[in-house]
């Protein structure tokens, strides 16, 4: 048992977004892992059981706490075995989550809507803009070098429709044979993920690696961090490399033009991209080709992870505001690379851009 490691020396607590939020020793890192310690001793305690296994969802998910365990406790790893432990032992403490694993199980994605409208809502908003879109959408007996995976919420939400623009023109621009899921593509299966779920998602999975490999795809591309930890690490794709859309794009574009607009941009790193998926290099490498200086943020948490918008919908805004403050960040515009941190900052109404809506603004593919 690895949380057996940690020795409470209190080094997580300064970097919890979820301790900074309430000041609670219970909503830290330490404070859950003596918990862990302690009901191996009393497991009669139903009490103490219940206000656990509620912790464990009141929680970002965000890595910050594994990072800077002086102990080496792989928290992550031992969070993510609670909750399904959690959800197996006390269903009726998580009946707020049926309904989504419903809609994950039924068709596939997180709101619950039909299959086929994940192709239809973006390409009706785009199409007169982008000649040829809906002949990029996949369907079987299509192949191409590229698949573009965009996830249930960039699919779904109009708040993402300006990246999801900006995507598809750098991609018409820079002449990138590619296609889109569209109707063919699962959700990612990272919710049920998040929540212990390993066998329902693993369903989700083996359809998504189907219909990539159908496709002859090269590169599986995705603007979404939580996205592509499952494509990266749970798909299993064997001729296909898993990619962040920074990646792909750093790699294809030595020398864009410069960014002639006068802003002051900050930088937010999202915690799933930097931390976890340790992509660091490529999103700063991209905006630096643009000639864009822009001020780095704390390597903190914006409480959109870890279905924290779902089980505490108050604590996950609670955490972007605290960091919205902190930073100063009300004049400035914030970018970022992840479909849910553009959904926390929006909901501050604070001024963000993703690094792929200022690419497409250099090469000429955006108003």
């Amino acid at each position: 048992m690895s949380y057996d490691k940690c020795v409470r020396c209190g080094a997580c607590l300064a970097f919890c977004p979820m301790f900074d939020a309430t000041g609670e020793e219970q909503f830290s890192p330490r404070g859950k892992a003596y918990l862990l310690q302690v009901m191996d001793q009393i497991e009669d305690d139903e009490e103490l059981g219940k206000e656990f296994r509620r912790l464990l969802f009141q929680c970002s998910m965000c890595g910050r706490c594994e990072e800077q365990c002086a102990s080496g406790v792989d928290l992550l790893k031992v969070w993510h075995e609670q909750r399904a432990k959690a959800v197996e032992k006390a269903p009726e403490e998580f009946e707020y989550l049926e309904p989504l694993k419903d809609a994950l199980a039924n068709v596939k994605n997180i709101y619950g809507l039909a299959e086929e409208d994940r192709a239809i809502y973006w390409l009706d908003e785009l199409e007169d803009e982008i000649p040829g879109l809906e002949d990029r959408v996949y369907k079987k007996g299509k192949t191409a070098d590229n698949m573009i995976f965009l996830g249930c919420l960039m699919s779904f939400r109009g708040s993402q429709m300006d990246v999801l623009r900006s995507l598809f023109k750098t991609l018409e621009k820079l002449d990138v044979d590619y296609l889109v899921m569209g109707a063919d593509e699962n959700c990612c299966g990272h919710p049920l993920y998040l929540m212990g779920d390993d066998d329902g998602a693993e369903k989700l999975r083996e359809h998504n690696k189907s219909v990539i490999e159908s496709a002859q795809a090269k590169n599986v591309i995705t603007c979404c961090p939580g996205c592509l930890i499952q494509l990266r690490e749970h798909h299993n794709l064997e001729k296909t490399e898993a990619l962040h859309h920074t990646q792909f794009f750093d790699r294809l574009v030595e020398a864009p033009p410069k960014y002639d607009e006068a802003e002051q941009f900050s930088y937010h790193d999202p915690c799933e991209l930097h931390r976890i998926l340790e992509i660091k290099t490529e999103p700063r490498s991209l905006i630096s080709k643009m000639g864009i200086e822009f001020k780095e943020m704390d390597l903190s948490c914006c409480g959109g992870g870890g279905l924290l918008r779902m089980t505490d919908p108050a604590l996950s805004d609670k955490v972007i505001q605290l960091k919205a403050a902190k930073e100063g960040v009300k004049h400035t515009t914030v970018i970022t690379a992840c479909p849910s941190c553009r959904e926390q900052l929006l909901g501050q109404d604070l001024k963000t851009k993703d690094i792929v809506e200022l690419l497409s603004h250099t090469l000429g593919g955006s108003e």
